[in-house]
């Protein structure tokens, strides 16, 4: 399973991105995001999680999820994405500032 992962908007409107192969990465990382998008039922999720208006410096997240079956991706922003989906950009966030510290 892999996930790109975007976030764009803000202050500064600074463009930042991740991708990760969840089978390649150590279970204790892997397996929380795997049950965090079965818990958000990921494919059945609209492709645009977005409010009626523009929020002024607001983020705004783009998740593609690719498995052998089926690729899906949602379009969020912080105010917009349901609870349940925010906890899984929280921890995309936290993976990719940690993927961008080592190299």
């Amino acid at each position: 399973m892999q996930i790109h992962f975007e976030r764009t908007g803000g202050f500064a409107n600074i463009r930042f991105t991740g991708s990760f192969d969840l089978d390649s990465l150590p279970e204790e990382i892997a397996d929380p995001l795997k049950d965090l998008l079965e818990q958000v039922d990921f494919p059945s999720l609209p492709e645009r999680l977005l409010g009626q208006s523009a929020i002024p410096d607001q983020f705004n997240y783009s998740i593609t999820v690719t498995t052998p079956s089926w690729q899906h991706t949602v379009v969020t922003g912080d105010h917009s994405a349901p609870d349940a989906l925010r906890l899984l950009l929280q921890k995309l966030t936290e993976l990719t500032r940690s993927q961008a510290r080592k190299k």
